[in-house]
């Protein structure tokens, strides 16, 4: 599967002259225009093929540990009660029509496994069945006793997208009710509010499941990374979102939530790290955090799924957080 080059490479190239590269830029602050104007006609990477870790089964969990242990140099987590619970998790998942899917539960509970955080910070929580699964994953490493919290999930919504007449996080107590009291849900904020919660650097992963529309999955990474330690990760779902979209409306079938591009083209272009696992990845920020400037502002010349006037508050907003990377 080629999922270092796509889509994302030709429109930011058939966007890159001088006139469009400016024109971008007519909303950022004039204090740092000179600055922003350096680093979006700065030489930016091409994007790199991704390692490739897909665990579509649970049958193949194992394996997939085993890879990703052996990719980000860490110790393969032995299996102990970990299964009974992933078993409740898959068995959840599979009458759930508002859960991710079962390749993403399994790389998402991996992935976090291996790299055995303190904590995470989930952007997006709809149901609060993702948070579920990483608490699952990060709890295997901490003592039952404890009551710190392992898992904090952001969202600008109140209510349950697929379900309005629930909170956000509903599903939290039922799912991993020995773990409920260790996730925090804050509803009603944005990636914003981890400047709340986090002290810079502190984190070494931070899961983004929230707008797909492009640019927002860019501006939610861009405004987390202060807060991810260098070289941390940040994982990102749907990346496989607008090529199953077309996929779909080409066999005539009906796209119910739509399937903006955000993210695919998020994990299309990154030039740094990457690891797929199907409709989810992990990107790997790079230790200076500076570099991700020009990349930003790359994603900028490809044009905007929002509405104009969200198109103009992002780019603001956008603008607002990658100064503070510089």
């Amino acid at each position: 599967m080629n999922r270092g080059l796509g889509r994302a490479a030709e429109l930011i190239a058939q966007h890159s002259s001088w006139r469009e590269r400016l024109r971008i830029l007519r909303r950022a602050p004039r204090s740092a225009l000179p600055r922003l104007v350096l680093a979006s006609f700065a030489s930016l990477p091409p994007a790199v093929e991704p390692m490739v870790c897909e665990i579509a089964t649970p049958d193949r969990y194992e394996d997939g540990l085993t890879e990703l242990a052996g990719y980000l140099s860490r110790p393969t987590p032995v299996l102990t009660t970990e299964r009974r619970s992933l078993e409740h998790l898959l068995a959840y998942q599979r009458n759930c029509s508002g859960a991710i899917g079962m390749g993403d539960l399994l790389f998402l509970h991996a992935f976090v496994n291996v790299l055995a955080p303190n904590r995470v910070v989930e952007i997006g929580t709809l149901s609060g069945f993702s948070a579920a699964v990483i608490a699952d994953a990060v709890a295997q490493h901490q003592r039952s006793e404890s009551e710190s919290v392992i898992v904090d999930t952001i969202d600008l919504s109140q209510r349950c997208l697929t379900d309005q007449t629930k909170p956000v996080g509903f599903t939290i107590p039922q799912l991993v009710p020995r773990l409920s009291s260790r996730i925090r849900v804050h509803a009603g904020k944005d990636a914003r509010y981890v400047e709340q919660i986090a002290r810079a650097g502190e984190l070494q992963l931070v899961f983004i499941d929230a707008d797909h529309q492009h640019p927002r999955p860019i501006l939610d990474l861009i405004r987390v990374s202060r807060f991810v330690r260098p070289g941390g990760w940040v994982v990102v779902h749907d990346i496989d979102l607008g090529s199953l979209g077309e996929r779909m409306r080409v066999a005539g079938v009906a796209v119910e939530h739509g399937s903006p591009s955000g993210a695919q083209w998020l994990f299309e272009a990154w030039p740094f790290e990457k690891i797929s696992g199907g409709n989810i990845g992990a990107l790997r920020l790079p230790s200076n955090l500076r570099d991700l400037v020009p990349f930003a502002l790359a994603m900028l010349r490809i044009p905007s799924e929002l509405e104009p006037i969200p198109t103009r508050r992002t780019l603001e907003a956008f603008f607002a957080a990658v100064v503070e990377l510089m």
